[in-house]
């Protein structure tokens, strides 16, 4: 028996079409069967944009499909690697924001954290995409030997996702080492001095001078950084005299005069403190330099230290958050780290660790209406021009200038034990 084909008379076995028509109903099963595979791995997967475009490489040939499907399945959170400077990540604040994640998007992330005791660690952390946010002092980013912004290992921020920056003391927001080319790679968090620190209990009135470390009753009874030869190098040549645009220029301070007056400091010191200064190492002693991270933590002991004003002027930082180059292709993390800073703006952070627990300075105007009047008398409120002058924020020096208070401070620390090594905040 023969049928014949419609339009084209061409006379074909019926055997032969009826296995056609079973092979054609297969390959109409595995279509469909394939179409429903997809849209179960598209609706299983991620809901994330990074998720379903990886999906589509796959399906175009573009990515294998076993990856596809380890990433549709994965159950492990998100991980945001924070590197930053101690005592700045509490960890109920974490667990309060990762709730906060999990809630808005659906998805879990958790916050690794890891601290660092000097400033130039964060380098090679951030060239080798080992982190994803850091925490730096203004001074290092746009430092001449990492050019951080130069060389694009730091993202430009979204300020939409950042809607408190506009809350940022306005001098700060503006500051010329956030941009380039017009975009935001930086915004302040915290601020302070590396300040001259008294214990009231042991001293009867405040300090008026830097020179007070060499004054022979306090001889072996202070604690300095170890790692902070930039600021160790400023506050000698404050002691001495120094007008502060000299402060810093090697030039000026190479001289015996100097490098004696450097030395004794060191010589005299009872001890020295590692990154960030810790409760324990203040503790019992009249005076120190201090960040003041620890005069929260030691009130809390009974112990009330607090910053003086020396005549002289004290140096001051601002530590900013910055997103690294390792979240290039990973647009959700890098929504997420925003959103992580904004937090950091708002007044229950900067009031309520910032200034009440780490005894640093809030960096937003909006919490005036929530000070005591004992934090407005700290914070100067109300006193004009008081941080022009008696603050002197640190510059980025020059490679040249670094290098030579490196080679003093080096001198000066000879043969004295600093357990740590060299660096700066």
């Amino acid at each position: 028996m023969k049928l014949t084909a419609c339009r084209h008379n061409l006379d074909i076995p019926a055997t032969w079409l009826g296995g056609w028509i079973s092979v054609r109903s297969c390959l109409v099963l595995l279509a469909a069967c394939g179409w429903l595979l997809f849209l179960a791995i598209a609706f299983a997967a991620e809901s994330s944009d990074d998720s379903l475009h990886s999906q589509l490489l796959a399906l175009q040939g573009g990515l294998p499909a076993s990856s596809v499907m380890a990433e549709s399945v994965k159950a492990e959170p998100d991980v945001l690697r924070l590197l930053i400077w101690e005592g700045h990540a509490p960890g109920a604040w974490i667990e309060r924001f990762e709730k906060q994640v999990e809630n808005r998007h659906g998805r879990s992330v958790k916050l690794q954290v890891t601290y660092v005791k000097g400033g130039e660690e964060f380098y090679d952390a951030i060239r080798d995409r080992a982190v994803d946010v850091v925490m730096m002092t203004h001074h290092t980013y746009k430092d001449e030997r990492f050019k951080y912004i130069q060389n694009r290992l730091l993202l430009p921020i979204d300020l939409a996702n950042i809607p408190n920056f506009k809350h940022v003391i306005p001098d700060m927001r503006m500051a010329e080492y956030l941009f380039s080319e017009r975009q935001v790679y930086a915004v302040p968090v915290s601020q302070g001095p590396y300040g001259l620190a008294y214990n009231t209990a042991l001293l009867e009135s405040e300090p008026q001078s830097w020179n007070i470390f060499w004054d022979p009753r306090f001889k072996g009874q202070y604690v300095l950084g170890a790692n902070e030869y930039i600021y160790n190098v400023n506050i000698t040549a404050l002691a001495l005299g120094y007008p502060r645009k000299l402060i810093g220029d090697y030039d000026a301070l190479n001289n015996p005069e100097f490098k004696k007056k450097l030395r004794s400091l060191v010589v005299n010191a009872h001890s020295f403190w590692i990154g960030v200064d810790k409760p324990d190492n203040l503790a019992g002693r009249p005076l120190a330099v201090s960040w003041g991270d620890s005069l929260g933590p030691l009130k809390s002991r009974g112990e009330q230290w607090k910053i003086a004003e020396p005549a002289e002027g004290t140096i001051c930082w601002v530590d900013n958050y910055a997103i690294t180059w390792a979240l290039q292709d990973k647009p959700f993390l890098k929504t997420v780290a925003e959103e992580y800073i904004n937090e950091l703006l708002t007044t229950d952070y900067q009031m309520g660790h910032i200034l009440r627990y780490m005894s640093l300075t809030p960096v937003i105007t909006n919490i005036e209406e929530f000070l005591t009047p004992e934090e407005a008398g700290r914070l100067k409120l109300g006193i004009p021009n008081f941080y022009e002058r008696n603050r002197i924020l640190l510059k980025t020096y020059s490679h040249r200038d670094r290098n030579g208070m490196k080679l003093l401070w080096d001198e000066a620390t000879q043969g004295i034990a600093l357990d740590g090594h060299t660096d700066e905040k």
